[in-house]
């Protein structure tokens, strides 16, 4: 079974019809998950959007056999089955050097930023190469942060330990040929992962 290595990534092709399934292999590691249609536009690439999907379903998160959209509103990801007691979070950015900094760390800390970069430089796919040119000029798509726990207070936002527990998983289906990138988040400065950042797995089926 494919491994989604501590602090680093893994990259998945997805056809449409085909599920992936993120496995917490520890219990309380959060895998920043992002997706993108295939092919991507020219103009701005198709992305899984967590603005889109919460002003959409005017929820926080899609509940099994709901769909997760993409920035033009259609669905790209279907969650069909959850095993960890179903935290996710959809409002935290991915970790980035900046934020490493602004914590006291070095910004060369690994990160989810990173991490996307770097498996979209792995991807080969020629619709790709203009999705670096944005990320490079400063953009970040919001992530899927698996398994992260935040909690809401009033206008207050509190990361928290995961409550998923080793061997728990979410299963995702294509809804459109895409690529999915997870990010095992190598946040070592919160409570963010409950300790240690750890590997996660996962598989496609």
């Amino acid at each position: 079974m494919p491994i989604i290595p501590a602090r680093r990534f893994a990259i998945q092709r997805l056809r449409v019809g085909q599920s992936i399934k993120v496995i917490d292999s520890a219990g309380g590691q959060v895998i920043d998950t992002f997706a993108f249609s295939i092919p991507s536009t020219p103009a701005f690439p198709r992305y899984m959007s967590m603005t889109h999907t919460r002003s959409t379903l005017h929820k926080f998160l899609p509940s099994i056999n709901e769909s997760f959209l993409d920035n033009r509103r259609d669905p790209i990801l279907t969650i069909v089955e959850d095993t960890s007691p179903g935290i996710h979070d959809v409002l935290y950015a991915a970790c980035s050097p900046e934020r490493y900094l602004q914590l006291g760390a070095d910004k060369d800390h690994d990160n989810c930023a990173k991490n996307l970069y770097n498996a979209l430089q792995q991807f080969r796919e020629p619709s790709f190469s203009h999705v670096l040119k944005f990320l490079e000029s400063g953009w970040m798509p919001d992530p899927l942060n698996l398994f992260m726990k935040v909690n809401i207070n009033g206008s207050d936002l509190q990361c928290l330990n995961p409550e998923s527990k080793a061997g728990d998983f979410i299963t995702l289906k294509a809804e459109q040929e895409c690529v999915v990138i997870m990010s095992a988040c190598p946040m070592d400065l919160s409570a963010c992962n409950g300790g240690e950042p750890s590997s996660a797995k996962f598989e496609v089926i």
